[in-house]
């Protein structure tokens, strides 16, 4: 008689069905004694991608419930699946929705993104933070260094929909962080739909993000070029405050009177309590979503840096 239970694959369990040992991070799943049914998880770069299940099709559904729970009990935050398009109904009973199109995923997936024959499909495997979890770390964000920072990630975006987390990271004067599309995009901020020269890079705290993505991989979501640990408010930072990263010949940039608001997209990324909370009371005299700046010395930009503000002269202008 079989057993419907639902456990991790061993290695006879791999050879009863022809299955190849996970090359890499990543784990296989199966149902039955013997196996009857399994489901593949691969890990590549820290996200969860479900395969397609195989075997008895009445397995599926215990199969992608035990591979969630334990990619949750792991830490991760959400689950991913690539399913032809019969497949996405079965899915969206379990939990999954559709990632927009328009939305960003990491480079190794954007060809799975964009193909017109793939769907993708999410599954949050822990709730968007609450209006009132929010207001609770505050004042663990409000004790953000307010004269020297670090700078925690630097992240460019080489095309629309991609993300690249960057070990070193190169500030230029003319393309702001080297390799980003901010000149592509333009702006509707300026006359001729031209990129604005004072929305070259986009800053974020690192603390707040970090507690609304939940996940790491999750963090660069956020869309902005550079995450720091850093006190962002108005009261810290009057705009034309200066950023020194790196040391006394490092980058420099300059905090400028752009404003940088939530989104729909950034409901869709970490809820509608969220957008609520950063572009409400609490969250916009902190600029809790972040700050515009340009780069007025280039140099060299990597995670660990120190961030030295310098603050303008009372009365100083742009």
């Amino acid at each position: 008689m079989t057993s419907h239970d639902v456990r991790p694959a061993r290695r006879r369990d791999l050879a009863h069905l022809a299955l190849d040992e996970v090359d890499g991070p990543g784990f296989v799943m199966v149902a039955g004694e013997p196996a009857a049914a399994h489901l593949s998880v691969s890990l590549a770069k820290g996200h969860a991608l479900l395969a397609a299940p195989g075997g008895d099709p009445l397995l599926h559904a215990a199969l992608v419930e035990a591979a969630c729970e334990r990619l949750a009990a792991r830490g991760h935050g959400q689950a991913l699946a690539a399913l032809v398009p019969s497949e996405a109904p079965s899915y969206g009973g379990r939990g999954f929705t559709e990632v927009p199109p328009d939305e960003p995923v990491p480079g190794h997936l954007a060809d799975l993104h964009a193909d017109e024959g793939t769907v993708l499909m999410r599954r949050v495997l822990r709730a968007h933070r609450t209006l009132a979890e929010l207001e609770g770390v505050l004042p663990t964000i409000d004790a953000s260094p307010r004269d020297v920072g670090v700078l925690r990630a630097v992240v460019r975006r080489p095309a629309a929909g991609e993300r690249e987390v960057l070990d070193v990271g190169r500030l230029d004067v003319v393309h702001g962080l080297v390799g980003d599309t901010w000149a592509s995009r333009g702006s509707r901020r300026t006359p001729d739909g031209s990129a604005h020269p004072d929305m070259q890079l986009n800053l974020m705290n690192h603390r707040l993000v970090e507690f609304l993505a939940q996940d790491p991989q999750r963090e660069q979501l956020a869309g902005d070029q550079m995450f720091v640990d850093l006190d962002l408010s108005h009261e810290n930072l009057p705009v034309w405050s200066e950023l020194h990263i790196g040391g006394p010949d490092g980058a420099v940039i300059v905090v400028t009177d752009q404003p940088h608001n939530g989104c729909g997209k950034f409901i869709a990324r970490f809820g509608k309590d969220a957008l609520t909370f950063v572009n409400g009371p609490e969250g916009t005299p902190r600029r809790l979503r972040g700050l515009c700046a340009r780069v007025v010395r280039p140099g060299p930009v990597r995670p660990g840096d120190e961030v030295v503000v310098r603050r303008p002269d009372a009365g100083a202008g742009a």
